[in-house]
């Protein structure tokens, strides 16, 4: 039988590889924000502390005593390498906050940059790159500091390359909370990387749109998931938040 539900899942991959590809040879360039970021997420002290002690718990699964970067571990399932490359451990190590954590991330960051930043990989997903951009850029002053230019740079550089992977494929994402987090990834990129002003007013109207569609009157999701209500707001009151 004719499978569409995996002939769009393949399409959906296809589109996401060829997108990042374009991205990452934009010839968009920036060097800085429209204005100091300031964190928003908020971590676990306790989770930073175990992470920089090599030990990766992510989506229920523990990796312990690894050592060098997360990027060198295999994978044991979809959803730790999704965790894995969506960066929210970035709060943590942000939690922890003393220089060997800033050390740590990064460290990590710039692996990654050096690993996937060319467009491979499984983080370049439209909810996996928006869930991105908001941590590398709530936390930017604390994994710039001390950095050289060129570090600055490729960092400047990635974010811009997503930023626009995200423009071209923020409906890509399921609707719901993927969705919501491509376009709140793309609202905070739109609203503080210089030059990028112009995607923010679309992804804002893109937004309300899915919230007229996605939350119904009484404030609930066709869901009913309780967890992912709460994130769908979360999102939202950053979004506000960074709009204000």
């Amino acid at each position: 039988m004719f499978n569409t539900t995996r002939l769009k899942a393949r399409k959906a991959r296809f589109l996401n590889r060829w997108h990042a590809w374009r991205a990452t040879r934009t010839r968009a360039e920036v060097t800085g924000f429209v204005s100091s970021p300031e964190p928003r997420t908020i971590g676990s002290f306790a989770r930073g502390r175990q992470l920089m002690a090599g030990n990766y718990l992510f989506a229920g699964t523990l990796v312990e005593g690894a050592e060098g970067t997360p990027w060198q571990v295999k994978p044991p399932d979809a959803a730790f390498s999704a965790e894995l490359h969506g960066f929210a451990w970035l709060d943590d190590l942000a939690a922890v906050g003393d220089t060997t954590a800033r050390a740590t991330a990064q460290k990590w960051l710039w692996a990654w940059v050096d690993t996937y930043g060319r467009g491979r990989g499984p983080g370049w997903t439209p909810d996996l790159t928006g869930r991105r951009l908001i941590r590398w850029i709530n936390h930017a002053i604390f994994v710039l500091r001390g950095q050289e230019k060129e570090q600055s740079r490729a960092f400047y550089r990635s974010l811009v390359q997503q930023t626009q992977f995200l423009a071209r494929r923020w409906h890509g994402a399921a609707p719901g909370l993927p969705r919501f987090e491509a376009l709140t990834g793309l609202i905070y990129a739109g609203l503080t990387l210089e030059g990028q002003e112009d995607l923010a007013e679309p992804a804002i109207r893109a937004l309300a749109r899915e919230c007229t569609v996605q939350i119904d009157k009484n404030g609930g999701l066709p869901t009913r998931n309780p967890e992912e209500l709460l994130a769908v707001f979360t999102l939202l009151t950053w979004a506000a938040a960074a709009l204000a």
